[in-house]
């Protein structure tokens, strides 16, 4: 209006002036509307109605006439657009009048929020807030961003004349769709006029992370596996399993890892059954807290595993035992020896017909009283070949006990056993012995038990012996004791020991599915392992080779929509510290993993952005991959109350479009469906929210040239006319016809004698 106020253009004569704005007032005089003499009220400016006044002007007296247009364009009602042809044959020259400059109000407007389309819950997202001062100083206020509503930043900003970018960070919640809204407040009222434009919102789709439910049975046992999984982006809840664990509802995958059947109700598991077979994942791992026969069985989780909890063939366990007696000199006070004897006949009573006795007498040297043999063959005989224990000579323990070694290691027993049975000074140095107990418990689990009897035994030694050895220690100063010591031994289970140990390497199997694409070939041998078998239909990913036979250790399959893996040793390092130590263990599980979660739809490559164009809300949907000719596509809308749908129009090889019935500010959803060959692919729902009603009058920061130049060029008018030749009323045009068959003939024959003159007198002749 300023602009307008200070031009010197005035009316002649018979000139007719119009105030419009929705709507229009034909006046004597229209400077003071622009200066706020006259109240505009009349004439509804809060909208622009550019179709109602050329309306107004075609139904005027037909004749020439020049209409001198102050408007910047931008319409709120009715489309100018549609009187084009009328307005051509009028003998209407329409001339819109523009100052050189952008224009110039007190208003600061947020532009637009830029932000990502979609991200990962828990990622942190940038985010620019481009705020727009259309005057000429700087305006100061507050800049508020919320999340959902709910206020994340409030800055004290200075915005400068033009744009200016205010950059954020949030993170993003576990939410389908998250919105950010920016909103500008102005300290002074007066510097932002219209406070419409200060609010804008911008919606991000948000892709959450696989939560793992992962159930130990017992505290740390899950501390490798948890680590690995939360680096890899998975979100994991890792609790020892009690009394009432986390239902499964809310987990793309349940984990027990080494957990007893008794620590789960029946409907606990009931649950967990239904929960993966509506299509999540069921990850089986450890020892024998998860694979232990029968623990299991006749539940929901028996049917879930890819394999069968095997019942182990019980074998009645025989016992190989070797004594050891020592029959120095010194073993004649308080008949020791005869003690000794005792007690070794005591265990030939007490040991089956299919264990075996041996024992070994010892001074110097080692004397073997009763070779190694089977009770049932030797039963009638033992006491006899025992009574030719005599006492004599010094001692020295170690080359008995090598017999002793000599005599089991061969033997395939369920239990071995050496007891000791010593009064004095073994002899030889403490470290051979140490040693040697060592081996013979870690490479032939022969356990090794020790009684001191008196005070002059080397109980120190002894005691050690029994410890490394893995039996028992017993000291005793009445040999009378002997006989219920020994017995008493040989009841008892030694000490478990270092488990016998073994490499077991397990080998990928071809074809594997759950294994495809991970490009390891090779892996970690592992110590120990649960024995199954694989169930029909299930698939076996890693074998491992035992013997003439093989077993599962990785197998997996889909229970109903959801997939199932067992894995049959720990992963706590137990058996597994190979594993461990794997350089590939992280890549390993998340690929485990990864396949545990099964896949939705699979979409293609695609963007979906949403704008304000003009006044209409268009949808731009761009595919980044073939094959998608033939296809529909269509949208429905959901928003303040109101539903909508339509199908978008292709444009060009992937880029289809719409403009959606969105007209009331406020919060929308759009859905896409891919409807191709009587198949539906539903595209993730994205969010756009209307700031302002886009039919409302607004401050803009520049003119609608489009459709300025369109009034003026099919009107015979320009923009900004030079001098004032415009003003004068359009001259009548006579056109005249004149043939130009004359001139078109004296052309040719003047050339054709051009070119005579030009071959005689330029161009070489041949000679």
């Amino acid at each position: 209006r300023h602009w307008m106020a200070q031009q010197e253009l005035a009316p002649r004569a018979g000139d007719r002036a119009f105030v419009f704005a929705g709507d229009l007032r034909e006046v004597a005089e229209w400077k003071p509307w622009l200066s706020g003499e006259l109240s505009v009220a009349p004439v509804m400016p809060e909208q622009t109605n550019l179709e109602g006044l050329f309306s107004t002007l075609l139904s005027l007296p037909p004749g020439p006439r020049s209409v001198f247009l102050f408007t910047d364009g931008w319409e709120t009602q009715g489309s100018a657009e549609r009187l084009l042809p009328s307005l051509g044959l009028s003998g209407m020259r329409v001339f819109p009048m523009l100052p050189q400059d952008r224009p110039v109000a007190a208003n600061v407007a947020v532009r637009r929020i830029v932000a990502p389309h979609q991200g990962t819950s828990g990622e942190a997202i940038s985010l620019k807030v481009m705020l727009e001062n259309q005057s000429v100083r700087v305006v100061e206020g507050n800049l508020m961003l919320k999340r959902d509503g709910r206020l994340l930043k409030s800055d004290t900003v200075r915005v400068e004349p033009g744009t200016q970018i205010f950059s954020y960070q949030s993170a993003l919640p576990e939410e389908p769709m998250v919105s950010f809204q920016a909103d500008f407040q102005p300290r002074d009222p007066q510097s932002d006029r219209f406070s419409q434009d200060n609010q804008a919102a911008a919606w991000v789709a948000v892709h959450t992370k696989a939560k793992i439910l992962l159930l130990n049975g017992r505290s740390g046992e899950g501390r490798y596996l948890e680590e690995i999984l939360k680096r890899r982006g998975f979100q994991v809840t890792s609790v020892v399993a009690g009394a009432a664990p986390p239902a499964p509802t809310g987990y793309h995958t349940v984990v027990f890892n080494n957990v007893e059947r008794a620590r789960f109700s029946a409907a606990y598991l009931a649950a967990l059954e239904r929960h993966v077979a509506a299509g999540n994942g069921f990850m089986m791992l450890g020892a024998e807290g998860s694979f232990a026969p029968g623990g299991y069985r006749q539940t929901p989780v028996e049917s879930l595993l890819p394999v069968e909890l095997k019942e182990p063939k019980r074998e009645e366990k025989n016992r190989a035992v070797v004594l050891v007696i020592d029959k120095s000199g010194s073993m004649r006070e308080g008949s020791r020896l005869l003690y000794a004897k005792e007690a070794a006949k005591a265990v030939a009573g007490q040991l089956k017909d299919n264990d075996l006795l041996g024992v070994v007498g010892f001074d110097v040297e080692p004397f073997v009283v009763l070779p190694l043999s089977p009770l049932e063959k030797i039963r009638g005989s033992v006491s006899a070949q025992i009574d030719r224990l005599k006492a004599q000579g010094k001692t020295y323990l170690y080359p008995a006990v090598v017999e002793a070694r000599r005599q089991l290691e061969r033997q395939r027993t369920g239990r071995k056993h050496v007891i000791i049975l010593s009064d004095g000074e073994t002899g030889g140095s403490g470290s051979d012995y140490i040693d040697l107990v060592a081996a013979m418990r870690r490479e032939q689990q022969i356990n090794v038990s020790a009684v001191a009897i008196g005070d002059e035994a080397n109980i120190p030694l002894l005691k050690r012996i029994a410890q490394y050895g893995g039996g028992f220690f017993h000291h005793t100063y009445d040999p009378a004791t002997l006989p219920q010591i020994v017995l008493k031994q040989i009841q008892e289970k030694p000490e478990e020991g270092p488990m016998a140990e073994k490499d077991f390497t397990p080998a990928p199997v071809r074809d594997s599915r759950l294994l495809a694409g991970f490009a390891e070939k090779s892996y970690p041998p592992v110590k120990g392992y649960i024995e199954t078998e694989l169930k029909r239909g299930a698939a076996l990913d890693l074998l491992l080779s035992r013997e003439e036979k093989s077993a599962p250790l990785l197998a997996s399959w889909n229970y109903g929509k959801g997939r199932v893996a067992a894995f049959t040793t720990d992963l706590h390092g137990g058996w597994s510290r190979e594993w461990i130590r794997w350089t590939a263990l992280e890549r390993f599980w998340a690929h485990v993993f990864d396949w545990l979660r099964p896949p939705g739809e699979s979409l293609p490559p695609h963007e979906v952005r949403i704008n304000l164009t003009g006044s209409r809300v268009v949808l731009d949907l761009y595919l980044y991959a073939d094959g998608h000719e033939g296809s529909q596509f269509r949208y429905s809308v959901g928003g303040q109350g109101r539903k909508g749908e339509g199908v978008l129009t292709r444009l060009a090889p992937g880029h289809y479009q719409s403009a959606l019935p969105i007209s009331a500010p406020g919060d929308y959803r759009i859905a896409l469906v891919e409807e191709r060959q009587a198949q539906r692919l539903s595209y993730p729902t994205v969010g756009y929210t209307l700031a302002i009603d886009p039919r409302a009058e607004m401050v803009r920061d520049e003119f609608n040239i489009a459709l300025l130049e369109k009034l003026a060029r099919s009107t015979g008018g320009e923009i900004n006319p030079r001098g004032d030749g415009a003003a004068q009323p359009q001259m009548e045009i006579h056109r005249t016809f004149e043939p130009l068959r004359f001139y078109l003939i004296s052309l040719a024959a003047a050339l054709f004698l051009a070119e005579i003159i030009f071959r005689r007198f330029f161009l070489p002749t041949d000679r």
